[in-house]
């Protein structure tokens, strides 16, 4: 994963930012936290539940730096690892850590403090007991997910990583929440691990990042959702593919509440 770039999603709704009249919009989450805050730009609006106070005090909630120390050093750990190949599924597609020879390290793939701490206090906000994750990488977001489902009681995560380092991922999440599991597979076999009851609280959306890919992994979300639920879309500015396919998942309406944080995040609420 790298930090966003310029290009934003163009809103069906077109309505107005809260934060994009201030210059600091395409400011990363890091930045954007010395003196402003972090750029959402809102799309839909008619959540009984959620609006924009709610969702900007999510966004901004204080994190015990001791409940996520122990990610803080598997990224110090990560940065020893030799880089790993990608999987082959991935040739000529759309990936944010895909460098020229097809080579990945955990930097590349993980996502920054401050994105991580944008998906644990979301997960936080609905007491989120099951996750799910399209693509684990080496762990970091993983970590983050997971974190929050061990503060929930019963909960748990099921990340699905294609590459061969999802053994890496599950030794990160073993630091956190040894309960939670990744699986070395294909998302699209993440029903055959659950319940037929299994409602799931939060999705996180980051593997291959092309319209086509993104619509399969929603698609296979929507009878699994709980009635009040978050999916969360990763890396909307690395191609208009990208962009247009988060644009497609809004126009099913399926969800009552949607924004996009910093040109990255692409955030749906159900509920």
């Amino acid at each position: 994963m790298t930090q966003p770039a310029d290009a934003e999603p163009t809103p069906e709704d077109n309505r107005a930012s809260e934060d994009n009249r201030t210059p600091e919009t395409n400011r990363a989450p890091e930045a954007a936290a010395e003196g402003s805050r972090v750029a959402v730009t809102y799309l839909r609006e008619s959540s009984p539940r959620w609006n924009r106070a709610r969702f900007r005090k999510v966004l901004e909630a204080p994190v015990d730096p001791a409940e996520l120390a122990a990610i803080g050093r598997r990224r110090i750990a990560l940065r020893h690892y030799a880089p790993a190949p990608l999987h082959p599924s991935y040739a000529g597609q759309h990936h944010a850590g895909g460098g020229a020879e097809g080579q990945v390290t955990a930097d590349l793939l993980s996502v920054s403090p401050a994105y991580g701490a944008v998906l644990y206090n979301l997960a936080r906000s609905i007491d989120a007991k099951l996750l799910v994750e399209n693509g684990a990488g080496f762990g970091i977001s993983s970590m983050y997910l997971a974190a929050a489902a061990r503060r929930a009681e019963g909960g748990t995560l099921l990340s699905f990583e294609i590459s061969d380092y999802a053994q890496i991922a599950q030794a990160s999440v073993n630091l956190v929440d040894p309960g939670s599991r990744v699986v070395q597979g294909d998302f699209a076999c993440f029903p055959g691990h659950l319940a037929g009851t299994a409602a799931i609280d939060l999705a996180f959306i980051d593997a291959m990042h092309d319209k086509d890919s993104m619509l399969r992994a929603f698609k296979s979300l929507i009878g699994w959702m709980a009635p009040q639920s978050i999916i969360i879309v990763d890396d909307l500015y690395y191609s208009e593919s990208s962009r247009e396919g988060f644009r497609c998942m809004m126009r099913m309406e399926l969800h009552d509440f949607v924004c996009i944080v910093n040109k990255r995040f692409g955030v749906l609420i159900k509920g």
